[in-house]
């Protein structure tokens, strides 16, 4: 595969081109963990990936706790769906303890 054909899959697969999602849920469900180092962009990259929703959308997905923000996968910030957080931590908790 050339390399502009695999960077156009991974676009397209990321979402950041082609199909977009409903909800910021949704977006988070898709990719399983996103990295949320930098919060304001983390948060904007969510709402890219949707059809059209707003910072606000966001920011409830945040207040509600659909999507948490967590140590989850090693000692940088990511965002999950709060939904997963158990088994996310029970399957990644011996690495981030190593």
């Amino acid at each position: 595969m050339k390399l502009d054909a695999l960077a156009r899959q991974r676009m397209r697969t990321q979402r950041l081109w082609g199909g977009r999602f409903d909800t910021p849920r949704d977006v988070v469900r898709w990719l399983g963990a996103l990295q949320a180092q930098e919060f304001a962009l983390a948060k904007w990259s969510i709402a890219q990936r949707t059809r059209g929703a707003t910072m606000a959308d966001v920011a409830e997905a945040l207040a509600t706790g659909v999507i948490v923000r967590t140590h989850v996968l090693r000692p940088t910030w990511h965002f999950a769906l709060g939904e997963d957080i158990r088994w996310l931590l029970k399957v990644t908790a011996p690495r981030v303890h190593a």
